[in-house]
Order: C-alpha cells, then sequence, then structure tokens
C-alpha cells in the first residue's frame, strides 16, 4: 500500500517533469552563478581560518533540533517562501528560488572546501525540496491562470483545472516532506558532528 502511494507520488513527478527539469535548472544554476560571481568579486574570507560553532549547540536535544529544523523549512522556507508566490502568480517560484539559490551559492562560496563538501548533501537535499515546492507553486498558478498549458488537449473550466493540480500537489508535497526531514536528519548529524569536534 505504501508502495503504491509512492509509486503514484513519483508518476506525478514524472508526469510534470518538464516543469522539475526548468526549475532544477533554475536552482542549481543560480548557486552555481553566485559561487563564480563571489569568487570573482569577493576574496573567500574564511581560508586558514578555524570554523568554530556556537557553545550553546553542544547542549541541544539532537531530536528536537530535526523537528525544528524540517518544521521551519517545511512551513516557512518551502510552503510560505516558495509554493504560496507560485498560486499567486506563477513565475514568483522560479523568482524565489533564483533568489534563494544566489543566497546559498554565496555562502557556500565562502566556506573552506573540507566544510564546503560536509555542508554539501544539506545543500542538495533541501535544494531539491525547494525544487519540488516550486513545482507545486507553478503548477498550482497555472492551473487558474492558463488552465490549457497544465492540461494541454483537455477543455477544463479554471476551477475544475485548479482542484484536479491540487491533489497531483499535495502528492508532490509528500517527496517535499520526505527531502526535507532527511536534510533535517543530515544537517543535525553534520552540526553534532562538527560541533563534537
Amino acid at each position: 500500500m505504501v508502495g503504491d502511494f509512492v509509486k503514484a507520488c513519483l508518476g506525478i513527478l514524472l508526469k510534470r517533469s518538464a516543469v522539475h527539469a526548468v526549475m532544477s535548472i533554475v536552482y542549481f544554476g543560480s548557486i552555481f552563478v553566485a559561487v563564480l560571481w563571489a569568487q570573482i568579486q569577493v576574496p573567500p574570507p574564511y581560508v586558514g581560518v578555524p570554523v568554530e560553532l556556537p557553545g550553546f549547540l553542544s547542549g541541544l536535544d539532537w531530536p528536537l533540533v530535526v523537528i525544528g529544523i524540517f518544521f521551519f523549512n517545511l512551513v516557512w522556507s518551502s510552503f510560505i517562501i516558495v509554493t504560496l508566490p507560485g498560486l499567486v502568480f506563477f513565475p514568483l517560484s522560479a523568482g524565489v528560488l533564483v533568489y534563494r539559490g544566489f543566497l546559498w551559492g554565496l555562502l557556500l562560496s565562502q566556506l573552506p572546501t573540507s566544510l564546503f563538501l560536509v555542508v554539501l548533501p544539506t545543500a542538495v537535499l533541501e535544494g531539491e525540496g525547494y525544487v519540488l515546492a516550486s513545482v507545486t507553486g507553478t503548477i498550482l498558478g497555472m492551473s487558474w491562470l492558463k488552465p490549457d498549458w497544465v492540461f494541454k488537449g483537455e477543455e477544463m473550466s479554471r476551477l475544475k483545472s485548479f482542484k484536479k493540480v491540487t491533489n497531483e500537489c499535495l502528492r508532490l508535497y509528500v517527496l517535499v516532506i520526505v527531502l526535507l526531514f532527511v536534510a533535517a536528519v543530515v544537517e543535525t548529524f553534520t552540526i553534532s558532528s562538527l560541533t563534537v569536534a
């Protein structure tokens, strides 16, 4: 039963693969451009400087940290910041991805190589979660603005198109939840290992 549900979620992602591909290029391309731009414009300030994490991190309850990171990334970063703007006007999800990707790129460009490699899995997992959140925002926005773009060859009212896409997006958000939860675990483990070291 769970396997069938996961297959259905992945089937919807496959159905919307063109939008997913565009959003992936937008997000990860923005990170790449920002890293290149930062290397040209700003000398990395952390070269040879030891990285120290705040002392309060050593006394935290790690399951609570995972839950806190997960819910922040899911509710605020994915749903409110990425998905909702696309619902209002679908290109806004891509615009938000460019902005977020550029910020991630600037942050990553300033890290020494060893720390960059440690942070990279979290950046990729969270990034893919945000990409899927933008796919949902984009197709939700297109469903009521341009239903024929979402369902080619089908005559469908805006309301019917929106209802049908909402069902798809709920399933896509299952994948967002999984990715962001794994990212929160990886991020917490990374913080934990850096704190111990």
